[in-house]
């Protein structure tokens, strides 16, 4: 007879394993560096940048409300980016909200935003925006920026990475250029949710959440690392009935 307080490892686990933001992530040096560009936190002297990058807010309505009244100004700016530093400087509850600068590989100067957010540390699950300076986008840059921060969110933490098992991204289903990005890296397609959001000037519209799994990606070709086949189009007569789910597929709803 084993001892009471002897593990078994055939025991089943009755939750999951935990999960915590890396240590170094509450620091302005925790970053990542690709081929073009650098994910870093926000500095306070990237407030002119900000400030510069809202200086029309058209250029992100209606599909980012915050733009009509948020950074206007240089003072805003600051705020805006101290308040993302309290984010991942917070330990209770543990942070889990995690906003980077798209920064120039050569320059370091600031082309837009992206990060980790509404981190679910049970699940090991984040969600990842983005939005791009004007200047900046129809370069494939927004797209190469959510491919390498799903590369870090996947990366183990004891290789300088996240160790995060999930990543999602939800947009408006109007908002074209923005879904187009998980299409185009072949997220999986997991919901349509019907008329949830309210879109300024408008109306209701559709959420899509799009999906990647840790074992479904490259983290060193920055890329999903396969594709799940697709049913047959005419399965044998004796195949059981099931249910694929194929990167950009849409679910069936009954």
């Amino acid at each position: 007879m084993s001892h009471p307080d002897t593990p078994n490892p055939s025991a089943p686990a009755w939750s999951a394993p935990p999960w915590l933001p890396p240590a170094a992530a509450s620091t302005e040096h925790f970053a990542t560096t690709s081929s073009r560009i650098r994910l870093r936190p926000w500095r306070l002297d990237d407030a002119p940048a900000l400030l510069a990058a809202f200086a029309d807010p058209a250029h992100y309505l209606p599909w980012l409300p915050f733009a009509r009244d948020s950074n206007r100004t240089l003072e805003a700016c600051r705020e805006t980016i101290q308040r993302f530093a309290d984010a991942r400087a917070r330990t209770d509850p543990p942070a889990d909200d995690f906003t980077f600068a798209i920064a120039d590989r050569a320059t370091d100067a600031p082309l837009g935003s992206t990060g980790l957010h509404r981190i679910v540390h049970a699940a090991h699950e984040a969600e990842i925006g983005y939005w791009l300076h004007p200047a900046h986008r129809a370069q494939g840059l927004a797209t190469h920026a959510v491919a390498t921060l799903i590369s870090w969110a996947f990366t183990p933490q004891h290789t300088g990475g996240w160790g995060l098992r999930r990543i999602h991204i939800r947009c408006a289903a109007a908002n074209a250029p923005s879904h187009s990005i998980p299409k185009r890296l072949g997220l999986t397609l997991e919901a349509r949710l019907r008329l949830d959001r309210w879109v300024p000037t408008r109306g209701w519209d559709d959420t899509l959440v799009c999906a990647v799994l840790s074992n479904e990606w490259d983290c060193l070709a920055h890329r999903l690392a396969h594709r799940l086949a697709p049913p047959p189009a005419h399965p044998p007569a004796h195949a059981s009935p099931t249910t694929t789910l194929t990167p950009w597929t849409t679910p069936h709803t009954h």
